[in-house]
């Protein structure tokens, strides 16, 4: 989401509304600000660079936020949003807890593929962009364990699976894609797919039947 793919707004008489105009710039904002997060990093950001980034003025930035960190946390949100809305579109239609799976981990690896700004800015910069964000970032990571969670009706009645199961699962696809982006190299994140597959099924499928669908997953790669 580049700041230049919104393009400025026409000179003059536009015919947009006030609130056309202002949704059309806090857009702006949000992806100067992950364009200068990407480039410099959170803490080397200043408001300079943003509202440069985004081509609107300082009386526009605070029309719209109070600070900087509260400027990461909407395009953090954003992110968040829209891969919601990809994981929901990825499983729709789709039989069986096992695919399903796969395929909202793999609309999300595509989606942080090519979106490598925006990947850098929820797994590398969030860690160090405030308590706020700190707190929505581990919220965010945690909504993810309901879609695991359906996974232990595969399991063999009578074989439970330990609490910590789905906050384990998570935390280990969240350092992989973590390393993949911090090394700049989000555009292999589709690579993963295997080994994040991986993590997420045999827990719940076993050792036999995780490497069967895993498989099938790399023949498809």
């Amino acid at each position: 989401m580049a700041a230049e793919e919104l393009g400025p707004l026409p000179a003059g008489r536009h015919g947009f509304s006030r609130e056309q105009v202002a949704h059309h710039q806090r857009e702006r904002l949000i992806a100067g600000l992950a364009e200068a997060v990407a480039e410099k990093g959170y803490a080397a950001v200043t408001l300079t660079d943003v509202v440069k980034h985004a081509k609107v003025s300082r009386r526009v930035f605070y029309a719209n936020f109070e600070s900087k960190e509260q400027c990461f946390l909407a395009a953090f949100e954003v992110v968040v949003e829209h891969l919601h809305e990809l994981v929901a579109e990825a499983v729709a239609g789709v039989d069986g807890w096992p695919q399903q799976a796969i395929a909202a981990t793999r609309a999300v690896l595509a989606f942080l593929a090519t979106e490598p700004d925006l990947a850098r800015l929820c797994l590398v910069e969030s860690r160090g962009a405030g308590p706020a964000v700190t707190a929505r970032f581990n919220e965010a990571v945690g909504e993810m364990a309901p879609l695991l969670a359906r996974g232990r009706a595969e399991r063999p009645e009578g074989k439970r699976l330990p609490d910590s199961t789905e906050d384990s699962t998570i935390g280990s696809l969240v350092s992989l894609a973590h390393r993949k982006v911090a090394a700049g190299e989000a555009a292999q994140l589709p690579d993963l797919l295997p080994d994040c597959a991986e993590l997420v099924l045999l827990p719940y499928l076993g050792p036999t039947a995780a490497t069967r669908q895993v498989a099938q997953v790399s023949s498809q790669s």
